[in-house]
Parts: C-alpha cells; structure tokens; sequence
C-alpha cells in the first residue's frame, strides 16, 4: 500500500525546487522525491553520527588523560617541553570540559537517545549488586504483570477493608451515636446559627497506607464519604492529626482580606491546606472548620470533624465542651473499632 503525502512550498521554495529539476534536467516530482529519500538516510545516520562523534571525544580524552599521567623518559621528550605541552592541554582542553562537549552532543542529537536505548535494548542480562536481571521482553511483561497483580490486590483489599469496618461500625452503632452527639446541647450551642447547613463526621488511621487518615462513616446529618482516604498533610484534618490539638477555622481564608478574585482563592486554599486545585475547589463549598483529636486511655484513636457553608458558622468559646462531650461518647466506640480491625491493618509505606 502506497501512502501520498502533500507538502505545501513557499514560492521562492519551489522557484528554487524548480530550477534545480531544469539544471539536473530531471522533473520537480523526482527531485523531490529525491531530497526526502535523502533526508530519510540522513535521518537515519544522525544518530550514528552522533554516538561516533561521541565514541571518538571520549577515546581522545582517555588518552588525553593516559598520556599526561605517565611518565615518559628523558631521552624521548625534554621534560621541560613536554611540561609545557602538559599545561597547554589542560589550559584549552580540560578533560571535564571535554565531557560535557560530548554529552552536549549526545543531547542535541534527535535520534542518539532512541539509538542508545536500542543498543541497551540489545543486552539480555545485567549484574547489579549481586543481582542478575534479565531484560527483554518477557521480564517486562512479568513486571507489568506483577504490577497489575498488586495494584488488583490492594483494590480488592480496600474493598474488604470497606466492608469489614462497615460491619464493625454497624455492630458499635457509631453512626447512630454521632446522630445523637449533633443533637447534643454542647453542639447546639457551638453551632451560632441552628438553620445554617453543617455536616460533620470521623476519621481514624487509614489501616492500608500509613500516613493516611481513613473517613469511618458518612457525613451526618446528611451526605456520603464513607472510605475515603487523605493525606496527613491534607487540611484541617491533617493539621490537627499532625499536632494533636484542636482547630477551629470559622474563615477559610487565614489572611484577611477585602476581595479576592477566583484564583486567588484557590490559590490561598491550595498555599495554606495543603490541597490540589480540584479539592480547593470543593473547598470552596464550605467557609467554617473545626476538627479535634479523638482520644481514648491517651491513646489518639481518631478525629471528629465538622465543617458548614457559611462563614463565621461556630462559637469558639464552646470548643472545650464540644470535645469534651466527644471524647465521652465517640472515642470509646472508635478505639473499639479499631481494635476490631486491627487484624485488617498492613500500614504500607515508611518503617
């Protein structure tokens, strides 16, 4: 199967195309023709051409470096000028200069890359620390085969994961005490205004991935999330997860100031809570935070955390009784959760 491609030429271009056909008496169509066979070839030897340039640098600074290192007798050269000779090649010719030269025209080449990773690809087996690895096609395919089978694996772990902790959260009816502990009157009065719409929920030590902070159930009064994973630097709940103390953000915003535009807004969200654009713009949704520690026999078994629409949404001065209150009727039914599921834990990551 033949392909046809169109070229489109400037007019001096082709006056030029033109006029080099007449004096070769051959027609525009084969001198065309014949320069892209050319600049084919020539294409194909750049790379070539480039590691050779780069072979022969290297050789002459190898030996650049071989013959001002030994000592040649007296009767050959005269010491004196052959010291001279010395300073003179190291004065205009380095040899770490020389060995940038030629990576700088390693890296200029379009096609030395692709070439060298051809002539790794030759190779069937390579020795590292005492290691044996066999490339080619079928150890890569085992790895990628390997990989897959891991990544599959820790999905349907998290899946099982999801269900036994719903199952231990159904059995010590959480969900249900964190019903009740909104409708407490410690939190009725933290709240300044009772129309205003707020959502609150857990979180506890992501028993997967360490460093991360698991969301044990939904949102309640309404909403969803239960087995999300964060970050422990991810917002509030990261903050508060790190330093173990209570934080209460009734502005998104830390610095005060009078209008900002969209951007800038995302970009404070992303600079202070440590978010990617797409959670800063979820974050948007909600103007006021309050997240504290869960505690239970001064162990930290988790976090209770509640945000709302508006701004200016919380009374700071009831704090202390809000966690108070939680820390009596929360923490116990959450280090119980966690005692359940600790024979789900693998904590991947740094020892």
């Amino acid at each position: 199967m033949t392909n046809t491609y169109r070229i489109t030429l400037e007019d001096e271009s082709n006056a030029s195309l033109r006029e080099v056909a007449q004096r070769r008496r051959m027609s525009p169509e084969d001198i065309a023709e014949l320069f892209v066979l050319s600049g084919l070839e020539n294409a194909r030897l750049q790379g070539v051409r480039y590691l050779a340039a780069c072979v022969i640098t290297a050789a002459i600074v190898l030996f650049g470096i071989w013959l001002l290192a030994i000592s040649l007798p007296a009767p050959s050269v005269a010491p004196r000028v052959f010291h001279w000779i010395r300073e003179f090649v190291l004065l205009f010719a380095p040899w770490p200069f020389t060995i940038l030269i030629a990576l700088w025209i390693l890296a200029r080449s379009n096609s030395s890359m692709s070439l060298l990773l051809g002539l790794l690809g030759a190779l069937r087996k390579v020795n590292l620390f005492g290691a044996e690895i066999e490339l080619n096609e079928q150890t890569k395919r085992r790895i990628q085969s390997a990989a897959g089978d891991i990544e599959s694996a820790l999905q349907e772990y998290k899946e099982r994961t999801d269900r036994e902790f719903a199952r231990i959260v159904a059995r010590y009816q959480i969900e249900q005490a964190l019903s009740k502990f909104i409708d407490s009157p410690e939190l009725k009065a933290f709240r300044n205004d009772p129309d205003r719409d707020f959502r609150c929920t857990i979180h506890v030590p992501d028993p997967i991935r360490y460093d991360r902070l698991y969301q044990l159930v939904d949102y309640c009064p309404d909403g969803s999330g239960r087995g999300r994973d964060f970050s422990v630097r991810y917002g509030i709940i990261g903050k508060v997860w790190r330093m173990e103390k209570m934080q209460l953000a009734n502005d998104l915003f830390q610095t005060k100031k009078a209008q900002r535009t969209h951007e800038e807004e995302i970009d404070e969200i992303m600079s202070d809570w440590g978010m990617n654009r797409r959670e800063a713009e979820s974050a948007l949704k909600h103007r006021s935070y309050f997240c504290f520690p869960l505690t239970y026999e001064d162990r930290k078994v988790g976090l209770f955390y509640i945000d709302a629409k508006e701004k200016n949404s919380f009374n700071e001065t009831k704090e202390a009784e809000v966690s108070s209150r939680a820390q009596k009727e929360l923490a116990p039914l959450v280090a119980k959760a966690l005692a359940d599921s600790a024979a789900l834990s693998l904590q991947l990551g740094p020892d």
